[in-house]
């Protein structure tokens, strides 16, 4: 390989946003906990969750808190018109 390391790791930062995603997408109960779970079981929840905020910053996701449970994280609708997604 010849690419730049930076290169290599921005791919592997994109990756893992677009399986991110794909799991809220595909979990009917998309949690911090489920997302550690599937996608990122290599790191702490804690980490998961700025992750997760980061992607309510940018605008592709949403959360919703209901009395004393986790945050259950949901597309928005620039999210859904990524990945082609009709409601």
């Amino acid at each position: 390989m010849n690419q730049p390391l930076s290169k290599l790791n921005s791919a592997a930062v994109l990756d893992r946003g677009i399986n991110v995603l794909l799991a809220v997408k595909n979990t009917p109960v998309a949690t911090a906990s489920e997302i550690q779970q599937q996608v990122m079981p290599d790191v702490t929840k804690r980490a998961v969750q700025r992750y997760l905020k980061n992607f309510i910053e940018i605008g592709l996701l949403y959360a919703k808190a209901e009395a004393g449970k986790e945050y259950r994280y949901y597309l928005t609708g620039k999210a859904k018109q990524l990945f082609g997604v009709r409601e």
